[in-house]
C-alpha cells in the first residue's frame, strides 16, 4: 500500500489546499451564529436594564419623579396593578422604543454632567420635559397608555357618567388619553 492509499478521508481532505479553505466556512458560520447570539442577549439585557425603575430613578435624582408617581393613581392602584416608568415612557414596539432610548441619552448626559441635582433644577427641567412628552403622546395617540388601557374593552357602566361619555366620544372628538389625563394620572403639573 502506498502512502496515498493509507491516508484517511479527513487527512486527505485537509492535505489539499482548496479543502483547507473550505473547512473554514463551517467554523466561520459557527462563530458568526455564536457572536450573533451573544450580541442579541447582550442587547436585550441592556434594553431591559435601562427600562427598569432603578435605572430611571438614577437620572431623576433625587427621585422627585418617582415620589410623585408613588403618590399618584398609578402608584397607589387599589387593583394591585404595578406601573413602572417604562410602561408610560417607553413603547413596547421596537422602532419607537429605540427612538425613545436614543432621545433619553440627553437625560443621561445631563445627569452625568451634574446639571440636575436639586429639586429646583429638576422642576425647571420637568417643565420642558413634560411639554415634550405631552406633544409626543398627542402625536402617537397616547400609544403607551393604550398598551394597558383599551377603550373598546372599558366597562362604561362602572365609570362616572361624564368619564364614560368622554371615553365613548374621544375618537370622534379627535382626543387622546393625554388630552384629559395630563397631570392627573402620574405626575403633577410642573
Amino acid at each position: 500500500m502506498n502512502n496515498n492509499q493509507q491516508q484517511s478521508g479527513w487527512s486527505k481532505l485537509w492535505s489539499q489546499p482548496k479543502s483547507k479553505w473550505l473547512l473554514g466556512i463551517p467554523l466561520g458560520a459557527f462563530l458568526a451564529v455564536a457572536l450573533g447570539a451573544v450580541g442579541t442577549v447582550g442587547f436585550n439585557t441592556v434594553l431591559h436594564a435601562t427600562s427598569s425603575d432603578a435605572f430611571c430613578v438614577n437620572c431623576h435624582v433625587p427621585s422627585f419623579a418617582a415620589e410623585e408617581v408613588a403618590l399618584s393613581k398609578h402608584g397607589t392602584s387599589v387593583s394591585g396593578m404595578v406601573v413602572n416608568c417604562a410602561d408610560c415612557h417607553v413603547s413596547k414596539e421596537f422602532v419607537p422604543k429605540m427612538i425613545r432610548k436614543i432621545s433619553a441619552m440627553k437625560e443621561v448626559y445631563l445627569e452625568l454632567k451634574g446639571e440636575i441635582t436639586t429639586k429646583d433644577e429638576f422642576l425647571a427641567y420637568k417643565k420642558e420635559g413634560a411639554a415634550r412628552i405631552i406633544e409626543e403622546m398627542k402625536a402617537n395617540d397616547s400609544r403607551e397608555c393604550r398598551s394597558c388601557h383599551d377603550v373598546g374593552r372599558m366597562n362604561f357602566d362602572k365609570q362616572k357618567k361624564v368619564a364614560a361619555k368622554m371615553h365613548q366620544k374621544m375618537d370622534s372628538m379627535g382626543k387622546t388619553c393625554i388630552d384629559c389625563h395630563k397631570y392627573k394620572v402620574a405626575h403633577k403639573k410642573p
